[in-house]
């Protein structure tokens, strides 16, 4: 039985001509958590791949719960992660909050949408979910430094420059800029 939840999220505008459209925020379920490690992203952004050995399993603990959105048609286009499961360094416990009631989120656009002026809309409705339903105090995420287009539009959502996370991976360190807002 698939539960779903509801929440259509209105944002004007949701792009650059001024069109909206609801998002549908859904707990992810295994068919979306397969789906979305098999969107593969090119060029810079090829880091953002799941490998295809990756556990599903590991997007299904409502502890640290992801949500799928979709949009009026009921296509996936999206996926939110919101607390320990959005971090760039392990978590011994899955948890939602961190510190000063803060949640932090992940995100993520289903390829063919990116670059096409939906962010800020799919940011703002994210956001949005997670007040209603979770009530933090703060929002944080963490972006690739020089993911400068999502830079770009996390600030255009409110979210400030913090500071340098440095993530060690054996293929070479990664630089993950630390962002928040209040919620």
């Amino acid at each position: 039985m698939r539960t779903e939840i509801e929440i259509p999220v209105e944002v004007q505008p949701l792009n650059n001509r001024g069109i909206a459209m609801q998002f549908y925020f859904m707990p992810l379920e295994e068919t979306d958590a397969r789906a979305i490690i098999a969107w593969r992203y090119e060029g810079p952004y090829a880091v953002y791949n799941w490998e295809d050995e990756d556990d599903p399993s590991d997007m299904l603990d409502r502890r640290s719960p992801y949500y799928a959105v979709r949009d009026e048609q009921g296509d996936l286009i999206g996926f939110f992660a919101y607390g320990s499961s959005a971090y760039v360094w392990g978590s011994d416990e899955p948890h939602l909050y961190s510190e000063d009631n803060t949640i932090t989120i992940g995100l993520g656009m289903r390829p063919d949408l990116t670059g096409k002026g939906l962010g800020l809309a799919f940011v703002q409705a994210g956001l949005d979910f997670a007040r209603e339903q979770f009530k933090p105090d703060y929002f944080r995420l963490f972006a690739l430094t020089y993911n400068e287009r999502a830079i770009r539009v996390y600030e255009r959502a409110g979210f400030v420059r913090m500071g340098i996370y440095v993530q060690r991976h054996a293929e070479g360190d990664r630089d993950f800029l630390e962002m928040r807002r209040k919620a």
